[in-house]
Order: structure tokens, then sequence, then C-alpha cells
């Protein structure tokens, strides 16, 4: 799969390296209608499970960057009914290396959307809530939905905003007056009153139904904190549950798995310890002529790197079955889509 084609934003870096950028900003004078299919698509295409993993995958197989792999991040979006917060609200978080890994501090935002007819955008302001450790998996906890609150919602000081492009809709920053805009457009700039520092944050999310491409630079007194140097995203494609069983040294179980990189320890007869791994990513294609979208269940010999298969099966990238076998160290994985 290719990456999204972006013209937004490279027009924004070409903007902000032209004098007098920021009064030559694109005016889009989007309808009311229009602004309304931007919030449907947010709202039918975030919540759910992302996984980077296929990301990793890629970079260990193809090109690795020169900073090193990315994060594995298993990230949540899920739409909540928090009237307190909003209309339109979403909850979110980033669990490292996994669904059930731990959750990365500060990662768990809530986001308020709503349409600006003036501006001609979809505005979200993320923040994290009060006592984050009260929510934890608050996608799992309805009932604590009606008592979240944001930490101080009146202290953010920058919107994110968003507009279709082409068969993507991307979101790029925009501070809320003239003074937090200072650092042209797709950013946002201020003086933290907690430090007295110069906060600088610069973001692009782009998003499609399947794909989700993250880029986030932090910088506190010229000082980055979140993102990295090499200033590119991260890819996070969209993950699907599956139900495995599996058949080995240990007995017969079923797991609950996912096809962006789920990983699983299996036993050999001889005593062994392996692993199985579902994943649906990116593969050089046989020819070597570009890449295939394709599911695999692999079991493997586990190293750093997640190991050498000893068994391979192969499916199209949303098959409702997938088995494979390994009958010399007797194990066997067979795979279900879950349906909706």
């Amino acid at each position: 799969m290719t990456r999204p084609i972006l013209p937004l934003a490279i027009l924004l870096v070409l903007m902000a390296l032209l004098p007098g950028a920021a009064q030559s900003a694109p005016n889009y004078q989007l309808s009311r209608m229009e602004l309304e299919s931007v919030m449907e698509d947010l709202i039918v295409w975030l919540p759910g499970e992302w996984n980077s993993f296929p990301q990793i995958e890629l970079e260990r197989t193809v090109k690795m960057p020169e900073e090193g792999e990315h994060d594995h991040w298993h990230r949540t979006f899920a739409r909540i009914t928090a009237p307190q917060i909003g209309d339109v609200v979403f909850y979110g978080q980033i669990n490292i290396g996994g669904r059930n890994g731990e959750i990365v501090p500060g990662s768990q935002v809530l986001y308020k959307a709503w349409i600006d007819e003036v501006r001609g955008v979809v505005v979200i302001n993320g923040q994290g809530p009060a006592e984050p450790e009260k929510y934890r998996d608050l996608h799992r906890h309805p009932d604590l939905w009606s008592q979240v609150r944001m930490r101080d919602a009146n202290a953010v000081r920058c919107d994110f905003v968003w507009r279709r492009d082409g068969e993507h809709i991307v979101a790029v920053l925009d501070g809320k007056n003239e003074a937090t805009r200072k650092s042209g457009p797709g950013t946002c700039s201020y003086v933290s009153e907690r430090t007295g520092k110069e906060f600088f944050a610069d973001a692009e999310w782009v998003l499609t139904p399947e794909l989700l491409w993250l880029y986030d630079i932090n910088t506190m007194g010229g000082r980055a904190f979140i993102g990295r140097e090499d200033r590119t995203h991260v890819r996070l494609y969209r993950s699907r549950d599956y139900t495995c069983k599996v058949a080995d040294a240990a007995g017969r179980r079923t797991l609950q798995a996912y096809d962006r990189g789920f990983f699983a320890d299996v036993k050999a007869k001889d005593g062994s310890q392996l692993q199985l791994r579902l994943l649906r990513a990116d593969y050089p294609a046989a020819d070597r002529f570009g890449l295939d979208d394709r599911l695999r269940l692999t079991i493997r010999v586990p190293d750093d790197n997640n190991g050498v298969a000893v068994a391979t099966a192969d499916a199209a990238p949303l098959a409702a079955r997938i088995r494979t076998e390994d009958r010399a160290r007797g194990i066997g994985v067979s795979c279900e889509l879950n349906s909706r």
C-alpha cells in the first residue's frame, strides 16, 4: 500500500517559507454541508483500534529509518457520550507494544469536536482528563462517561482543524488567536504560564478508513519532548479482531487476537517455547516489485526481532479464516475473523 498523498501538507510547508505566509493562507469557504460531511467521516473513521506494527515490520524488512524503528503503538479512539464536555466527544489512549501493554503516560486524551463555519473547518480541542488514573481504558467503562472532565478546558490554546484533502481528511494545528499563530500555518506557540518557557507545537494527522498517519512535534524552551528528530509520521493501521484456536504441548485454548501485530506464546512437544504472530501488513511482493497487502499467520522461533518463521500461512487482507501448523513440533493454529 502506498503512502497517502498530502497536497495540503505540502502547501502548508511552502506557505510557511513565503514572506507574509500567515496573511496568504487559503480561504476554503466550505459550505455547512461540506463541513458536516467532514465531521461525519471523522465520527465514522476515527473510532476503533489502530496499531503501528505493520510500519515496524516494513522498517525491519525493507528500509530502516536513520533514527531507528518507530515505537510500537496500539492506539484506541472511541466516541463517548459526555454532554458535560460537548456534543461530539472522543476518548483516546496509547498502549505501548500492543493492546495489553502499559498505557503511555499522558496519552489519555479527551477530544471535543465541533464545526466552525467562519474558518471553514471542523475543530478538535484535546486535553487529558482530570484524575487520569480513574479513567484508564475509559472506552470500556461507559458508566464513567458522564463523570469525566477535561483537566482545564479553558487552558487549551491550540485548535486542531480538519479539512477534506482528496480522499483523506487532514488536520493541522491552528492557534486560537493571532499571538499563538505567530510561527506560521500548521503550528501553535505560546509562553507557558507554568514553566515560563516557549511552547511550540507542529502537527499533522491524515485519516482514511484504514490508515491514520500522525506527525506531532512538541518542544518546550527549544527542547523536544514529543516527536522524533527525523520528523517522520507514525503510521497506524486499523486493527480487526480475530479468534484464534491453538493446539500445542500446553493443550487446547482460544485466544482473542487482532490482525495488526498480535503475539502469543506457544509450546512445542519438546518443551521449547515458540511464538505465534498474526500480522496484516505491506510485504515485499513475490516478484520483489512493490508491496502487497497480505495477512500472515506464523509460528516463529523468538528473538529480538520476533524470530524466524518455521511455519507460515498467507491470505488475503480480510480473510475470514487462516490456519498454519508445524507438525514436527506439534503446534497448530487456526484464526477466524470476528463478525461485527
